[in-house]
C-alpha cells in the first residue's frame, strides 16, 4: 500500500515522496503497479489461504496432540485464527521442539497440494518463474506540505 504513495495518479514518481528505495527500484515499483493496474497477465496475485482451510489444517495437527495442558491452548488459537495474523501456532515455551517441528512438517505437507493446484490453474512453471523480492528494509517519506 505504501508503494502507491510513491506515485502520482498517472503512475509517474511523486516528487514529494522520498523513500529508501534506489531510483532503479522505485522505477520498477512504478512499472509493476502500472502493469498490474492495466491487467498485465504476467503479474499473478497470490491469495492468502482461506481461514476455514487454515483452521482445518490446524485442527488436523491438534488431533495428534496428547498434552493435556497444550491441547486447550492450541484449540483456542485455532478458534482465534481469523486470517489477520500469520498462518501459524504461537507455541512459545509451552511446546517441545518436536511438536514445533511436527507442526512445520504437517503444515508444509498440507500446503504443497494447494500450491501445486495454484501453479497448475495459473499455468505457472516454476523453472521459468521468479519472485520479485526487494527485501524488508525500506521506508517512504512524504512531504505533505
Amino acid at each position: 500500500m505504501a508503494d502507491f504513495l510513491l506515485l502520482n495518479d498517472d503512475f509517474t514518481l511523486n516528487e514529494s515522496a522520498g523513500s529508501s528505495y534506489s531510483d532503479n527500484i522505485a522505477r520498477l515499483i512504478a512499472d509493476r503497479i502500472c502493469r498490474q493496474d492495466a491487467g498485465d497477465k504476467d503479474i499473478v496475485e497470490i491469495d492468502r489461504l482461506e481461514v476455514d482451510s487454515r483452521k482445518s489444517i490446524m485442527g488436523e495437527f491438534v488431533k495428534g496432540i496428547h498434552d493435556e495442558k497444550l491441547l486447550p491452548i492450541l484449540q483456542q488459537r485455532i478458534k482465534n485464527q481469523d486470517g489477520t495474523q500469520r498462518f501459524d501456532f504461537y507455541f512459545g515455551m509451552e511446546a517441545t521442539d518436536k511438536i514445533k517441528e511436527d507442526w512445520q512438517r504437517l503444515k508444509n505437507e498440507s500446503l504443497i497440494p494447494i500450491i501445486d493446484r495454484f501453479l497448475d490453474s495459473n499455468e505457472i512453471a516454476l523453472e521459468q518463474s521468479r519472485v520479485w523480492d526487494i527485501g524488508n528494509d525500506f521506508h517512504i517519506d512524504l512531504d505533505l506540505t
